[in-house]
């Protein structure tokens, strides 16, 4: 079974991702679902602080329409939701009631990072309130933090994450591309996927000081097509449900779409 769905790829660089976005795109919320979501939320704040965790509101984006076109660009259509909507209107009994347009929606970020000597970066989810014990790329959630006319850039979201979570600096990057859209179907909600190649080593990115400590331990493996392809089936199930096709697409662009053919029949 596959928890994602695939809704846009190819090989963006900033200049081809078109991107609009209109405040006014807010989650459709009646009087009782307002107020429903309040009585969850303060719920969710007593459950977290008796968990010891951290857990606030902040301000994100919701993910509103995207495309794939002939020109080689990706359209994203943005509006504005909270992580209180995301985490109130993910919850199994609300998502089931209600389609896909009318939950919050976040966009987050995640890229696969490869080192210069052919590694990859891995996280194991600890600590958080989704996919615990999973693995996952590096990522996390396009916070809605714009100055006057400034415009979303999820190309410097990307990299923020990449310096909270391993360290890794702009200076560190050697390329970077948006390889599309995913959708979690598991816990609603659209994420852009990329690859950011490194020109430093893994000892290297060892030195480095993330920002904050919300990755416990950097997990990383060696890339060839076999140890890929083998890594997704002996953990689907234990990935993350956007982490996983980051995955795949970047193995089907590096070893071909025959590949990621292969792999996702096996996912199946």
């Amino acid at each position: 079974m596959l928890e994602f769905e695939i809704l846009a790829q190819g090989l963006y660089r900033p200049e081809q991702l078109v991107i609009s976005y209109n405040p006014a795109l807010t989650m459709p919320e009646s009087p009782e679902t307002a107020a429903w979501m309040d009585a969850l939320w303060e719920q969710k704040l007593i459950e977290a602080r008796a968990r010891h965790r951290m857990l606030f509101d902040t301000p994100l984006f919701r993910l509103i329409e995207v495309g794939a076109h002939a020109d080689g660009t990706l359209s994203l259509l943005l509006g504005n939701t909270s992580y209180k909507e995301y985490v109130t209107t993910r919850v199994p009994e609300f998502a089931n009631k209600h389609a896909h347009a009318e939950l919050s929606n976040p966009l987050s970020v995640c890229s696969v990072v490869e080192t210069s000597d052919g590694h990859i970066l891995l996280d194991k989810r600890e600590g958080v309130d989704v996919y615990e014990g999973r693995y996952h790329v590096i990522g996390g959630f396009f916070e809605r933090d714009l100055d006057m006319g400034q415009r979303p850039d999820p190309f410097g979201a990307i990299q923020r994450e990449l310096r909270e979570e391993t360290g890794v600096q702009l200076a560190d990057i050697s390329a970077q591309c948006c390889l599309g859209a995913v959708y979690d179907v598991a816990t609603p909600h659209g994420e852009l996927v990329f690859l950011t190649q490194l020109h430093i080593t893994l000892a290297e990115v060892h030195t480095r000081e993330p920002e904050d400590r919300e990755i416990k331990h950097l997990h990383s493996l060696f890339i060839t097509a076999d140890s890929l392809r083998d890594f997704i089936v002996q953990h689907h199930g234990n990935i993350s449900a956007t982490g996983e096709p980051n995955l795949l697409l970047y193995g089907q662009l590096k070893f071909g779409p025959a590949w990621f053919e292969d792999v996702l029949a096996l996912l199946r």
